[in-house]
């Protein structure tokens, strides 16, 4: 089927699948089963596919009331940790139609301005990483469905907490060193005060001072490659 120059329309892909405009909204939105037949719904994919129809998501977003866009709130991205939170985000999202809007916070710590004139009508929800809660304030995010990462469940003001578990990974890698005969550590903490790292803190002094000998010796430090090198050669 030849492809037209000008932007094909739900208009065209109806009558090229010999349907109405109501039963290409419905598959479209994926909104068809129990209303066409699966014969119905394959021949107008097949029609959107072949005419390169792609749905007006900004008409349909101001129809719906919704923007299907997430902000994602992080440090700068200095770390490949939230290089991979934001990969993640992503993925999911797209696999949902949903697009994500990164978000770093500047130099990792304090507020910055709002990069929406409304956070409100412009967002459909945040993901937040504690590390950089300031930034919430600035563009109302926790006015939003909110979603904290790395973050105290008892303190987070009813958002919902996604955590790793890094109780157990700090005893790990304490017990792990202990064992091989290590006595005396460095701790390079994060120059930011989060529940995460106090957490790790926490885990690291308990499991050592189980140790006779062991001592552990905390430095803080930016959270980047940079600064944690710097510190350690101090």
């Amino acid at each position: 089927m030849a492809r037209s120059s000008t932007r094909p329309t739900s208009r065209d892909v109806a009558q090229a699948a010999g349907v109405s405009q109501a039963a290409v909204s419905l598959v479209l939105g994926d909104k068809w089963r129990g209303r066409v037949s699966e014969a119905t719904a394959e021949r107008v994919r097949e029609a959107a596919r072949d005419l390169g129809y792609r749905p007006n998501l900004a008409a349909r977003n101001l129809r719906l009331g919704s923007t299907r866009t997430v902000l994602l709130v992080v440090p700068a991205l200095t770390t490949e940790f939230f290089a991979g939170v934001y990969t993640g985000a992503a993925r999911v999202a797209a696999d949902h139609g949903f697009g994500v809007v990164l978000y770093p916070s500047p130099e990792g710590i304090g507020p910055a301005p709002d990069p929406f004139a409304s956070s409100q009508a412009a967002l459909d929800g945040v993901i937040a990483s504690s590390m950089a809660a300031d930034a919430l304030t600035a563009i109302r995010g926790d006015q939003l469905p909110l979603v904290m990462l790395d973050s105290d469940p008892d303190g987070s003001l009813g958002a919902a907490t996604v955590n790793l578990d890094i109780a157990d990974g700090v005893r790990q890698v304490a017990e792990h060193l202990l064992g091989l005969g290590h006595r005396r550590f460095l701790h390079l903490a994060a120059g930011i005060a989060s529940w995460t790292f106090e957490v790790r803190a926490r885990e690291l002094d308990a499991r050592t001072a189980q140790v006779p000998g062991a001592s552990v010796r905390t430095v803080h430090a930016p959270i980047s490659i940079e600064g944690a090198l710097a510190a350690t050669e101090a």
